[in-house]
């Protein structure tokens, strides 16, 4: 007993000549664990304060700030009207006059967007941090139904689009996406230019061009099969099940690979609440070990040793009070 208790330290721990206790490796598993996640998070709150920048107030940033929020609906409002009136240029017959009213009234719909936004541009202190946080705003002037954006916010809008960047480079780096991609992509086009081959000069045969090939390679692999387009030779045909069965693998490898990205996610999502759970359980099981050394150490202990135990043991309760007893069941 005396031995053992040597080797342990007073906090419950162990000599740097014995091996680590389970228990100890427990908890250096949760510390590992947990700084791993407090560095994930830390990693995303400083890549969203880059993304997003600071906003700068005062002054003429004021001004541009009430500029933007007396304008923002009606330029919506304008950007889809913009839209309906290409709608009905592209989709009717209209001619003449009619048609010219039309387009010049496109025109002036876009100028007025233009307008606007050069105006916010000259009257801001900071052009160029301007245009950094709102990088999206020049397509929202090119295409004018996408000023609708503006009631999200533009600021807004660009992390959400930069969130959607990350979010496909993430999966596209998940297991060589990537690469999977790329030999899918190669699978196909090999596939229309090996039937197109044999097909081109067959007889009944219904693909004479590459598009018609490509395409019957699309519906080929991803199993939808329209049957407008199909090989009548038998080297088409040997290529058709080629591509059928290699196909079949490559959608089946896509398919667990984007699966497994949004799994990934949802176990990272619960693994903080996991690891408080194993906190608590880590904290209990080092009052438990010490306790426990405590035990060894009366056990081992002379009687001046008692005394010294003693001593520490009333000191400890008066700081932090004594230690509740647990309820005696075993008479029931």
């Amino acid at each position: 007993m005396g031995e053992s208790a040597e080797t342990r330290t007073a906090s419950g721990g162990v000599s740097p000549g014995k091996k680590p206790s389970s228990l100890d490796r427990i908890h250096r598993l949760e510390r590992l664990e947990q700084e791993r996640l407090e560095d994930k998070i830390r990693k995303e709150e400083r890549r969203r304060e880059i993304i997003a920048g600071a906003k700068p107030v005062g002054g003429r940033h004021d001004v541009v700030d009430r500029i933007e929020e007396v304008t923002k609906y009606p330029m919506a409002l304008l950007g889809m009207a913009w839209l309906v009136i290409g709608i009905i240029v592209v989709s009717s017959d209209a001619n003449g006059s009619a048609s010219k009213a039309l387009v010049g009234t496109l025109f002036g719909l876009w100028v007025i967007l233009l307008l606007e936004y050069v105006v916010r541009l000259v009257v801001t202190p900071d052009a160029r941090g301007y245009l950094k946080r709102r990088w999206v705003e020049p397509a929202t002037v090119v295409l004018p139904p996408l000023q609708g954006w503006r009631l999200i916010g533009l600021e807004k809008m660009g992390l959400l689009l930069r969130e959607g960047e990350l979010r496909v480079e993430a999966i596209l780096k998940h297991h060589s996406l990537f690469r999977v991609l790329i030999a899918a992509l190669a699978t196909l086009l090999l596939g229309a230019w090996l039937v197109l081959l044999f097909e081109e000069n067959a007889k009944g045969a219904n693909l004479h061009s590459y598009p018609d090939a490509l395409w019957w390679a699309i519906v080929t692999v991803t199993t939808v099969g329209y049957g407008d387009r199909y090989p009548v030779s038998d080297g088409g045909r040997i290529v058709a099940a080629v591509l059928m069965l290699v196909g079949i693998g490559l959608i089946g490898v896509l398919t667990a690979t984007v699966a497994s990205v949004f799994i990934k996610e949802h176990t990272d999502d619960n693994k903080q609440e996991l690891q408080n759970s194993h906190a608590d359980i880590g904290q209990q099981l080092a009052v438990i070990s010490g306790r426990l050394a405590d035990v060894e150490r009366r056990l081992g202990a002379s009687p001046d040793d008692l005394a010294v135990i003693e001593k520490a043991a009333e000191e400890d309760a008066a700081q932090n009070g004594p230690i509740a007893a647990e309820p005696d069941n075993s008479s029931t």
